[in-house]
């Protein structure tokens, strides 16, 4: 991980009193065809930027990108369930040179912050490669980490280096002059500062302070190109993307707290709405290629043009569409308020439902031990058909009272002896909540973890949507959802074993879950991201997720 700069102080709560910086211009476009325009490109760069940052923090102008709002004929495909580089460490070195070049870690050769170890030569940056096709292109790259000056450094791209406060104050100016760069690759150092050095999950002030710093210093950049006098005239691509999240005051793991980004795509050409997949953030390097004309299909990158692929868009389903199970524990009994649905059991002589005591009135609770065999069993689920080969969806509430002995399964439908094994799990261990699945010839995939408040309510919800892509998510009582993601693009689902509650599938596990599980739901189909965060937004308002279904 990089070392905190002194010099880079993180501004205090006074910050948040200043102008945001918003951009609502009603420039307006002359008629000149869209062939015509002059086409330039800002990429943008945020440091140690999680992508659920853009809906928790204050970013006004991120979501204003997002959501299509920032000038007239201008649309934003975005993601924020995009990854970093998956073949170095989520370490700034190795992504930064990912983002400049458009290529990964196998053929940079970086694995961290030492000496920058790419053949620039072979894998000279989006900027060189620009000026390489057409030598009219004015190119700069601004920075506040130093370490960015041995990205691929040739004389026809003007570097500067400086602090991020001087150079969001310089990058306006700059982007509005009537000799602007027409290509500009931007890297703000700021959210990285406020992760080291106050957390980046659980969120604190100083992180989100820095976000929004961040934030506000974007918002000023597109306001000074909507600006320009010859705007109407030009054909602006805006991609801002990261290069890694962060879990605790740290990074570098190879999971989900690190690895997921946000990645926007804003131009006159992109496609309303969320990408499909997972895109990563070395794909910024051909899409502004793309933009600008040059053939990049000869020069071995990695990434792939984003933005032009038709946006995913999420149904608009009722709850009650694909739902197989919903437990409430509210009248003390386990029964599955799906008509038709598998059988709720209870297992064993420590599994009891208490009236008072749960998240929303009742709960499941348990209290398990090596030699109690406590759970509820979802009799028939072995034999439930999921939508389009493997989506399916969990959600529920949990309270852990103290930290467990082992490795306990919450939820699953696996033989969880092995995580090898083919199925579904989530899991509580010593450092938090994990998910777990089984993918097809014996392999898994892991994202984690998630802190663990003992004694707290905390919601959990799993998605898996029909383009691979599997949502993580754990909400607090502070109202923050937090989520990560990675594609699974093949999911072993089907174990002949049935998904049970404070226990893996067969119910024999060694270790055994003790706490309380309320409001479960489970689907035979995926959920959106609107239809998670109001699962959530109810449950904190007190409303039962049956009140939901009507």
């Amino acid at each position: 991980m990089k070392t905190i700069h002194k010099q880079f102080p993180v501004w205090g709560l006074g910050a948040f009193l200043c102008a945001a910086g918003v951009v609502f211009s009603m420039s307006s476009f002359a008629d000149v065809p869209a062939a015509a325009k002059k086409p330039k490109a800002l990429v943008i760069m945020l440091d140690g930027m999680r992508a659920d940052a853009v809906e928790n923090a204050y970013a006004p102008n991120l979501r204003m990108l997002r959501d299509g709002a920032w000038q007239p004929g201008y649309k934003c495909a975005w993601s924020l369930t995009a990854n970093t580089i998956l073949d170095a460490p989520t370490i700034s070195g190795p992504n930064h040179l990912a983002i400049a070049t458009g290529v990964t870690g196998a053929k940079t050769h970086q694995r961290g912050n030492e000496k920058n170890k790419c053949d620039h030569k072979k894998w000279p940056s989006w900027l060189v490669r620009l000026v390489d096709a057409k030598p009219e292109m004015k190119a700069l790259f601004m920075y506040s980490w130093k370490w960015d000056e041995s990205i691929s450094p040739d004389p026809r791209v003007e570097f500067i280096h400086s602090t991020d406060a001087a150079n969001a104050a310089a990058m306006p100016k700059r982007l509005a002059a009537a000799d602007a760069p027409d290509a500009v690759q931007w890297y703000i150092d700021w959210p990285d500062h406020g992760g080291h050095g106050f957390g980046y999950y659980p969120y604190t002030t100083g992180y989100f302070n820095t976000v929004y710093l961040s934030d506000k210093a974007i918002g000023e950049a597109l306001r000074a190109i909507a600006s320009r006098p010859t705007f109407a005239e030009e054909d602006w691509l805006i991609i801002v993307t990261a290069d890694h999240g962060g879990y605790h005051r740290s990074h570098g793991m190879m999971s989900g707290p690190a690895t997921t980004i946000p990645f926007l795509v804003t131009s006159r050409h992109a496609v309303q709405g969320r990408m499909p997949g997972t895109p990563h953030n070395f794909y910024a390097a051909p899409t502004v290629l793309n933009h600008f004309g040059v053939d990049w299909a000869g020069m071995g990158l990695d990434g792939k043009v984003a933005g032009k692929a038709p946006a995913v868009v999420d149904p608009v389903r009722p709850l009650k569409d694909g739902l197989a199970a919903y437990l409430p524990f509210e009248d003390k009994t386990a029964e599955n308020k799906v008509a038709g649905g598998p059988k709720a059991s209870m297992v064993g002589t420590n599994a009891t439902i208490k009236v008072k005591g749960g998240f929303i009135g009742g709960c499941l609770y348990l209290g398990g031990d090596t030699n109690k065999t406590g759970f509820v069993r979802l009799e028939g689920s072995e034999k439930l058909k999921f939508e389009n080969g493997g989506e399916f969806a969990v959600a529920l509430w949990v309270q852990i009272p103290k930290q467990l002995a082992g490795d306990p399964a919450i939820i699953g439908n696996k033989n969880w002896e092995r995580g090898l094994n083919p199925g579904f799990a989530m899991a509580y261990n010593k450092d938090g909540v994990l998910l777990n699945n089984g993918l097809p010839g014996g392999k898994r995939h892991d994202l984690r973890p998630y802190d663990v408040k003992f004694g707290e309510w905390m919601f959990y919800a799993v998605t898996r949507a029909n383009d691979g892509v599997v949502r993580f998510y754990q909400g607090g009582q502070d109202g923050h959802l937090y989520w990560m993601s990675e594609n699974v693009a093949k999911i072993a689902l089907a174990t002949g074993l049935p998904f049970c509650l404070g226990s893996d599938g067969t119910g024999t596990y060694k270790s055994r879950f003790s706490g309380g599980i309320d409001d479960f739901a489970l689907w035979t189909r995926t959920l959106s991201h609107d239809d998670v965060r109001r699962i959530y937004k109810a449950g904190l308002d007190g409303i039962p997720f049956g009140d939901l279904l009507k």
